[in-house]
């Protein structure tokens, strides 16, 4: 499926649907910075309407790629069994009190947000 471009008035919808913060990590970022993701991929059938597209920063929207939302939460979610089985650096930054090892549960922020208009994959 070929992508059309985004005219600059359907950008800033996108932008305005989290008041100018990536839909999964939170964080802020400017119009010209921000990406704009496909929450269900077209290489799973998304399409390119409104309510299939959030913003994103490059980090999270790089890192999502062609994964559903549940893949990339898991994957997310993983971060810190990772770093505590690979990196001795966060393993010792762990046992001096400077960093807390906390895995769990993760909330995007269009979750916290608030935000019914993402769907659900099948």
């Amino acid at each position: 499926m070929k992508r059309r471009k985004l005219t600059p008035a359907e950008r800033r919808q996108i932008y305005d649907k989290m008041a100018g913060r990536c839909a999964y990590c939170g964080c802020e970022i400017s119009i010209k910075n921000m990406q704009v993701d496909h929450i269900k991929p077209v290489s799973r059938g998304g399409g390119d309407d409104a309510d299939n597209l959030f913003p994103a920063c490059r980090s999270c929207n790089h890192r999502k790629g062609t994964s559903s939302l549940e893949h990339f939460r898991h994957e997310v979610e993983q971060f810190p069994v990772v770093l505590m089985r690979h990196n001795v650096t966060y393993r010792n930054a762990v046992r001096f009190g400077l960093v807390e090892h906390k895995p769990g549960k993760v909330a995007f922020y269009f979750e916290k947000a608030g935000d019914n208009t993402c769907q659900k994959e099948n």
